[in-house]
């Protein structure tokens, strides 16, 4: 019983912690967030987004909300660093690697024309190199060559490693009115790491109680 008790529990851990390391390096579910600001002088705009990788089904959904625009939104972007340099707002990352377009229906947006307030949601196809909606031309010449799965994961890279950005542009502010960097919620590889330990402390007790459970029934037989 014994062993069979710690073997589940090892078999357990080790999967888990195999799961830890592959999630900092390789593809997996992953979410990220953003809190919109003013990008431009002057500008005024608020929002929050939020930004779900699928690996299985290889999708990217994005959704955000927004007000307080000086006037309609011209464009939407979310703009991911292909080097290691320090983006910021005034020092901005021309490479766009998802974008939101408000023309031909504005598909994704909450209005055909969207206002200085409203919010977007749409899903991209990241299946293959060509799918569409996917990604942004721009995003693909920064990594020729690279295989779909490869894309995915330096787009994964980059949002994890805080060099991705979302904004919403207007007339007024057309290099960007609000925008945020995104931080990453899916849980870390500590955290897996302290669930295999769970495991194994939850299969040792499992495995003390067994044995006192077995001591007090020989106990009482004598």
């Amino acid at each position: 019983m014994k062993r069979t008790v710690w073997a589940v529990a090892v078999r357990l851990a080790t999967a888990t912690v195999m799961l830890a390391a592959s999630a900092g390096s390789a593809l997996a579910d992953w979410t990220w967030v953003s809190t919109f600001g003013p990008q431009a002088s002057g500008a005024t705009g608020t929002g929050n987004s939020t930004v779900f990788f699928n690996e299985t089904a290889k999708t990217i959904r994005v959704q955000f909300s927004y007000a307080g625009l000086s006037g309609n939104p011209t464009v939407g972007h979310i703009h991911a660093a292909s080097t290691a340099t320090p983006y910021t707002f005034a020092n901005p990352n021309p490479t766009v690697a998802l974008g939101f377009g408000v023309s031909g229906g504005a598909p994704g947006w909450s209005s055909a024309t969207p206002g200085p307030a409203g919010s977007y949601d749409r899903t991209f196809n990241v299946s293959t190199l060509s799918s569409t909606p996917g990604w942004g031309n721009g995003f693909k010449t920064d990594h020729p060559g690279l295989s779909i799965d490869n894309l995915n994961a330096k787009f994964v890279e980059y949002m994890n490693s805080g060099r991705a950005y979302i904004n919403v542009h207007t007339s007024a502010n057309p290099a960007g009115e609000i925008g945020g960097f995104f931080t990453v919620v899916t849980p870390e590889p500590g955290h897996w790491a302290l669930l295999a330990g769970g495991f194994a402390i939850t299969a040792g007790r499992a495995w003390k109680k067994k044995r006192a459970q077995k001591a007090a029934a020989e106990s009482a037989a004598v």
